[in-house]
C-alpha cells in the first residue's frame, strides 16, 4: 500500500492537505476477503493522533451497519444520512 500527503492550493488559492493512499491488487484481495487495513497517520507523513481503517463492504448501508455494531456508547459517530437505512 503507498501511503503519502502533499500540501498545496486548489485553483482558488485555498491551501489544502492531499491525502493518498494507494491500496495494490494484493489490498484489494484482502479487503474482499473481509480483511481491515489498519495505520498509524505518521506512516503517511501526518500526525500520529490520526488512525487510519479501511475496509470494504457490499454497499455503503451495509457497512455503515458493520461500523455501527463495533462502536461504544460514548464513541461519537458521524454518518452521512443518505448512508441509513
Amino acid at each position: 500500500m503507498l501511503k503519502m500527503m502533499g500540501k498545496g492550493k486548489t485553483e482558488s488559492g485555498k491551501p489544502v492537505t492531499l491525502v493518498l493512499f494507494g491500496l495494490s491488487y494484493k489490498n484489494l484481495d484482502k479487503l474482499k476477503e473481509g480483511l481491515p487495513i489498519k495505520f498509524n497517520g505518521a506512516t503517511a507523513g501526518l500526525s500520529d493522533e490520526y488512525e487510519f481503517l479501511i475496509f470494504a463492504g457490499e454497499t455503503e448501508q451495509t457497512m455503515a451497519r458493520d461500523v455501527a455494531a463495533h462502536v461504544g456508547p460514548e464513541t461519537e459517530v458521524k454518518i452521512d444520512p443518505r448512508l441509513k437505512d
